[in-house]
């Protein structure tokens, strides 16, 4: 397993409210995690770095003793009660000052552990599979967004969705309400790359486009030409790659 990641705050916009982690712990437990924050002044960037804060030390204090009898009923049971320590962190602090009013965050995330690998969303970041010979790229999470609903339940058709004016209306998010529904699924992927990013990339870079990089460049470049190439596009949010080798 091995990983490249990068971010940047774009072309338009000031300060960066995006944050990643990448931590391979052992050869049997690695975490990935990539977060896009929402809200006010500077508030964005509190919400996605406290989320990975809390929800890696929970990980962190969770995975001390396991080992190779651990249960997916287990694993999904840590990861769910990390992400909702972060839930209600955000969500109080989003309560004691006008500065944090309407702050959250996106997270999308994969965890290897012992010969598995588990993965989870909440908003619009992504994670893609590409298969070891990238003939194909394949995007693995929903987005939690109001246009992907409509899209669900056939109100809008897959043409108007680029164009939407709600395009960008999350439905769920990381800190908004007291609660959030978490789903963990397993990844059942034994080798191949796995892409996690903010949607400063997807808005800015197509599917085909990222399956072209990918060929294109030497794995320690790949990061560094999507961020260039969303940029290039016009860099209207920040940019945040992580790719990951298996």
């Amino acid at each position: 397993m091995d990983f490249i990641a990068k971010t940047d705050v774009g072309k338009k916009r000031s300060n960066n409210e995006d944050a990643f982690f990448t931590k391979i712990y052992n050869e049997n437990i690695a975490l990935f995690i990539v977060a896009d924050g929402l809200g006010g002044y500077e508030s964005g960037e509190v919400a996605s770095s406290l989320l990975i804060k809390v929800f890696t030390e929970y990980f962190e204090n969770s995975i001390q003793n396991i080992d190779a009898s651990i249960t997916d009923a287990k694993v999904k049971t840590i990861l769910t009660k990390a992400l909702l320590a972060a839930n209600e962190k955000i969500y109080r602090l989003e309560k004691t000052d006008v500065k944090y009013r309407g702050m959250g965050t996106t997270i999308v995330l994969i965890t290897k552990i012992y010969d598995k690998m588990y993965y989870l969303s909440i908003g619009d970041s992504r994670l893609y599979f590409l298969d070891d010979h990238l003939t194909h790229i394949r995007q693995v999470t929903e987005d939690d967004t109001y246009v992907n609903e409509l899209l669900r339940t056939n109100a809008i058709r897959p043409e108007e969705v680029e164009n939407h004016p709600q395009k960008h209306v999350l439905t769920k998010a990381i800190g908004i309400f007291s609660k959030v529904d978490v789903v963990v699924r397993k990844l059942n992927a034994k080798s191949g790359y796995l892409l996690l990013c903010t949607d400063g990339l997807t808005n800015m870079v197509t599917s085909s486009e990222i399956l072209n990089i990918m060929r294109k460049y030497k794995f320690e470049e790949l990061a560094t030409k999507l961020v260039f190439k969303a940029n290039l596009h016009g860099g209207n949010d920040n940019i945040t790659v992580v790719i990951v080798k298996i």
